[in-house]
């Protein structure tokens, strides 16, 4: 049984590296691209176990050697997945250095154990475990600034906020722990069984939510780069800067605030500040400055307090009274019940259920 999980797992990871390499959906390229390359070199740390299953019981260690130093990659190449995921204009000049020093010295440790019979082990283990810290925490860090910043740029951050990302290298630092310590302690095959079975379950995680990764960023070049720059924070920048006049300021204002009372586009569960500026005649970049100068807050919590106010109204009215909660969620503007109640309750403060059970008119 174990043998199968392996070999699930090894062939589930190479399957999931194809479909992401090809992106046959054709969004989030880049960091597809890369993640598709870490997904291949994960792969590679279940290689020997798979392929003494093979019947390939005497492996070259010049192979053994190849693979441990294209391992040394995966937390390198995952950082620069979430890197293009959270920014896909992103230059990656200045991680050059690590980009072949690190694996360079770690390349020669390798070699001068195969060739000269040096003891070197702790050194290329430490070199191993602080690369790998270095990149893991870089990539945590920067998925959970890129949540705060999307608020900057979209109405709904379930689907761009990378929260499954997060999930999976927390899972898999869970697992190496895991596996670690029972190498260690020498437990016996029932465990390794349960880790491999935990293992694929992440893997089959990973697939679901690689597959319905949608595009993070406009596809329009000019709407992308000025997206970019308020989700990557120069905002505050923005608001300090002058972007149209105090007069001018005020005109946009009302033809926002009219645009909104009369079209209500945050009925449209997919509205972002590139469609809603698009429709205004405006660039993003002036709408942004409206939305946070001119009413003082940024572009989640702008269209989501007219979708809370729908939702209240709806909760109350006698004609809704047979509507779902969903059904309420979906009629307001929201993309599920989860950001609906999230939503509603981080605006108001109570959930849509005690909002409707108090019969309030907040």
């Amino acid at each position: 049984m174990t043998n199968l999980i392996q070999i699930l797992i090894f062939s589930s990871l190479v399957l999931l590296a194809f479909l992401s390499i090809t992106n046959l959906c054709k969004v989030n390229r880049k960091a597809n691209s890369w993640f598709g390359i870490t997904l291949l070199l994960w792969s590679l740390f279940w290689f020997e176990e798979v392929a003494q299953i093979a019947g390939w019981s005497n492996i070259n260690p010049v192979v053994i050697k190849i693979v441990m130093f294209l391992q040394f990659f995966s937390p390198l190449s995952l950082f620069i997945s979430i890197t293009f995921f959270t920014n896909p204009n992103y230059n990656l000049e200045k991680w050059f250095p690590f980009l072949i020093g690190t694996p360079i010295l770690y390349g020669l440790t390798l070699i001068m154990q195969e060739q000269n019979g040096y003891n070197l082990t702790p050194i290329s283990l430490w070199l191993l475990l602080l690369h790998a810290l270095f990149f893991i925490t870089k990539s945590l860090f920067k998925i959970r600034k890129h949540k705060k910043l999307t608020e900057a740029s979209a109405s709904n951050t379930e689907d761009i906020n990378l929260q499954w990302l997060e999930y999976i290298i927390i899972f898999m630092l869970t697992i190496a722990v895991l596996s670690s310590i029972l190498s260690a302690l020498f437990y016996g095959a029932p465990l390794n069984l349960y880790l491999g079975l935990l293992t694929l379950g992440t893997i089959f995680f990973i697939g679901y939510y690689l597959l319905n990764q949608k595009e993070i960023y406009p596809l329009k070049t000019e709407h992308r780069l000025q997206v970019l720059a308020l989700s990557n924070g120069k905002q505050q920048i923005i608001q300090k800067k002058k972007v149209v006049s105090e007069e001018k300021l005020v005109e946009l204002k009302a033809k926002v605030h009219s645009f909104m009372n009369e079209k209500k586009p945050y009925l449209d569960n997919e509205i972002n500040l590139a469609g809603l500026s698009e429709q205004l005649e405006l660039t993003p970049h002036q709408l942004s400055y409206v939305i946070n100068t001119g009413f003082n807050e940024n572009f989640f919590r702008f269209i989501n307090e007219y979708r809370v106010n729908t939702a209240k109204r709806l909760l109350t009215e006698a004609d809704f009274n047979k509507f779902s909660m969903l059904a309420i969620a979906f009629e307001s503007g929201f993309n599920s019940k989860t950001s609906f109640n999230t939503t509603f309750k981080k605006i108001t403060g109570i959930t849509p259920t005690e909002f409707k059970k108090r019969g309030s008119t907040l």
